[in-house]
């Protein structure tokens, strides 16, 4: 005999119905939660981050080894042009800005998706929303092209464009609502 909230029986044995036996759906969640606690996770953490890879997965991500990314994007922007790169790059963040629909969540995914980053931060000052990363692994020319994908998408979330510094592996970007959103 387990202990449980009511509700939370309720709809475990409506589930294991869909499945096979209570028995054995309480068995196999216990075994998963052990499992999770070996790894040094918990089934929350495992499950949030299922979410983040569908989705990525539903918004057109796919997985490719940072090598191969690093040196595609760095060939791409020195010799198929940097104008044509960053629009590239913009126009691919304002869709996703426009597919999040929404800062908070778009922050989330960026925070979780973008593994070369150890620091990605949104905050306010003085009215304007602040925005900096910091990736060790970026390349001048990866820092340009990930603020152009930011600024296209924080536009499309409502956001203009005033100033930034951009350095290897550091961006810092500041951006004003628009009037119009």
């Amino acid at each position: 005999m387990l202990a449980a909230r009511e509700d939370l029986v309720d709809k475990v044995s409506e589930i294991a119905r869909d499945r096979g036996t209570l028995y054995d759906y309480v068995n196999e969640t216990l075994e998963e939660a052990i499992r999770a606690n070996s790894l040094g996770l918990s089934l929350k953490e495992i499950m949030d981050e299922r979410w983040i890879v569908k989705v990525a997965k539903d918004a057109g991500f796919i997985l490719i080894p940072e090598r191969l990314w690093f040196d595609i994007v760095e060939r791409g922007h020195t010799r198929l042009g940097k104008r044509w790169m960053e629009e590239l790059w913009y126009e691919t963040g304002q869709w996703y800005g426009r597919f999040y629909g929404d800062l908070n969540k778009f922050t989330d995914v960026v925070k979780k998706i973008m593994w070369d980053l150890s620091e990605f931060e949104m905050s306010s000052e003085k009215g304007n929303l602040i925005v900096r990363c910091i990736g060790s692994k970026l390349s001048h020319s990866h820092s340009e092209l990930f603020s152009k994908f930011l600024e296209g998408a924080l536009n499309s979330l409502g956001y203009e464009f005033v100033d930034g510094d951009i350095l290897k592996g550091v961006i810092n970007l500041k951006f004003k609502e628009s009037k119009g959103g």
